[in-house]
């Protein structure tokens, strides 16, 4: 048995991984997509809604606070929301209800959640030939601490979490977190940790592997230097692919909107173009007003798509932004509440929270990475003619799947 001081702190991270890549050609999903269809219009659609709003209110956040406006965001909403839920499990009273509130849980049972996020994962993973996504969640725990059975069997029954207790004061206790990390991420992050801090005492892990590739890839004959503007009002030669087809299109006054498919069509890129006369922010406001409203209104339209490979490393502690959007008392040493997770004493805390992602768009698909970090310490009209949309200025994107409405991942790239 360990016996912590009440000075010591006492942490916990939790790092949760999702790769995306379109670098080879996947086999598919086990059933049928209308089968998928089916189960998916069955889903408790809170589960979706929280997901989706809590990622555009945190990508406000993260937009507003950025002292460099030259700097791209992209996050992943449903790396962080599963790396919370896990968390969740082991909260209780006011910090459970400051959590759900954040994240959008409110009204919700604790077995609700779980089991929304159960099947999330599922259908996640039936996502239909051309697309590939597998998930895997792990849990470390130093060796000798008292971690509550409970919430390790709560972990392993719905979210199938691999329950590991590590020697983390062995030289080789990081290693063999990583050789996780490369197996479940297809080699595509192979080290996450280079070492163990001493006041850890739980590690929990979620990687999702996504490969998928256009449902038309562009043709690299196609792709040609064009210029893109800035917001400083500056260019710079970016390479834009192009191609025309039928797309899902959508034009209203101060934008234009496109769906470009992945695979069968079940998953997509969304993107959004703010209009010459509009700009980035106005587009922003109206995002964050309701991002639900971009699953609609959309038509089909043959025209041109112009879109510049981009390549995105992004990294940020959320603590703050977090503590904006109501999330407070989890970080709150003397007063946040995780007795699900371990016996008090020691108290545990959130102490920080750390996202990065890394993505890339070119003409086979779309490869992304995104890794969110909790430590835990203790104390319109249709168009008749062919549209013309061409990404030469700065944008939102989002990667969905359609049959659920979930977005994997958001971003505004203001320099490709």
């Amino acid at each position: 048995m360990i016996i912590f001081r009440k000075s010591k702190l006492i942490s916990i991270s939790l790092v949760f991984v999702l790769i995306a890549t379109a670098c080879s050609k996947p086999s598919g999903t086990s059933i049928p997509l209308e089968k998928r269809q089916d189960a998916a219009a069955k889903m408790d659609e809170r589960i979706i809604l929280a997901n989706n709003s809590f990622g555009m209110q945190l990508h406000r956040q993260l937009v507003k606070s950025e002292q460099d406006k030259k700097k791209n965001i992209v996050i992943s909403p449903t790396s962080v929301s599963l790396a919370f839920a896990m968390t969740y499990n082991g909260s209780r009273g006011e910090t459970q209800a400051s959590m759900a509130k954040t994240l959008g849980w409110q009204g919700m049972s604790l077995d609700e959640i779980n089991q929304g996020n159960e099947t999330l994962s599922y259908l996640l993973q039936q996502p239909g030939s051309g697309v590939k996504v597998q998930i895997a969640n792990s849990l470390w725990s130093r060796k000798g601490t008292s971690i509550r059975k409970e919430f390790m069997r709560t972990n392993e029954s719905f979210y199938d979490a691999k329950v590991t207790e590590l020697d983390f004061n062995s030289p080789k206790a990081p290693d063999t977190i990583n050789e996780w990390v490369n197996k479940n991420t297809n080699g595509k992050i192979s080290k996450m940790l280079e070492s163990i801090n001493p006041n850890e005492v739980l590690i929990l892990m979620n990687a999702i592997y996504f490969n998928g590739g256009w449902k038309k890839e562009f043709q690299l004959s196609g792709t040609k230097e064009e210029s893109f503007k800035l917001q400083d009002g500056s260019t710079k030669q970016v390479k834009m692919m192009a191609q025309t087809g039928s797309y899902e299109y959508l034009q209203e006054g101060g934008f234009q909107a496109i769906r470009l498919p992945y695979g069968e069509g079940q998953m997509d890129m969304l993107v959004i173009l703010p209009g010459e006369s509009s700009s980035l922010g106005a587009l922003h406001d109206k995002l964050w007003a309701d991002p639900d409203y971009w699953n609609k209104s959309f038509h089909s339209s043959r025209g041109e798509i112009k879109l510049p490979r981009f390549k995105i490393e992004y990294s940020d502690m959320l603590n703050e932004p977090l503590k904006a959007m109501g999330m407070t008392l989890p970080f709150d040493a003397d007063h946040a509440d995780f007795s699900g997770i371990a016996p008090v004493p020691p108290n545990l805390f959130i102490s920080s929270v750390t996202h990065k992602t890394f993505i890339e768009v070119n003409e086979k698909g779309t490869e992304a990475a995104a890794i969110t970090s909790v430590q835990m310490a203790g104390a319109s009209a249709p168009i008749d003619e062919p549209f013309q949309m061409t990404i030469n200025r700065p944008f939102f994107f989002a990667i969905e799947d359609r049959q659920t409405g979930l977005w994997l991942f958001v971003g505004s790239v203001v320099e490709p």
